[in-house]
């Protein structure tokens, strides 16, 4: 008994120092999913809406952001018929999935619910790049009833996805009880 300590003792001084080991497990799947909607969410708005303005400018062979509408980065939901519900279908299905892999469903309704304040930050941020700085997107986000209208759909879409997969995952787990 004495013996088998020393050694465990032995292997444990015996290793290298000062090496950082990370589990990247659950951070890496919540990096990957923020990524996604980083570039999803307002990808497939901003493609499917200027595709739809480049098809009616016919003696147009390019379309430049310029012209694009400046309140769609904002009120999002205004594209959902356009985009045939795609953002909204993959933030509600990214929300499932957090949710889904984790142990504990709080962690994943947490995450889920901070992707809110990051597509609205995402928004000001696109919109600087695109636009320059203004006080126009905290006018259209925050003094418009339609920019609250957006952050309400959003935590609804992402409590949704969310609170979906805590429930798919324990009733996953209380048939596998049962058998």
């Amino acid at each position: 008994m004495l013996q088998e300590e020393e050694n465990h003792s032995r292997v444990e001084t015996n290793e290298k120092k000062g090496h950082l080991k990370i589990d990247f497990g659950r951070q890496g799947g919540l990096v990957l999913a923020y990524i996604i909607v980083l570039l999803g969410y307002y990808g497939i708005v901003v493609n499917i809406v200027m595709v739809k303005d480049w098809i009616s400018l016919t003696t147009q062979t390019w379309i430049s952001f310029t012209e694009l509408d400046r309140t769609i980065l904002f009120w999002t939901y205004e594209a959902y018929v356009d985009t045939f519900f795609l953002p909204f279908i993959l933030l509600f299905v990214t929300c499932f999935l957090l949710t889904y892999k984790e142990e504990i469903p709080h962690y994943g309704i947490k995450a889920s619910i901070w992707l809110v304040p990051f597509i609205i930050i995402e928004a000001f941020i696109f919109y600087t790049i695109m636009f320059g700085f203004s006080l126009e997107p905290i006018i259209l986000q925050f003094g418009n009833w339609q920019g609250y209208i957006h952050i309400i759909i959003l935590f609804a879409t992402t409590l949704s996805g969310a609170i979906c997969g805590m429930k798919v995952k324990q009733l996953i787990e209380s048939k596998r009880k049962i058998q």
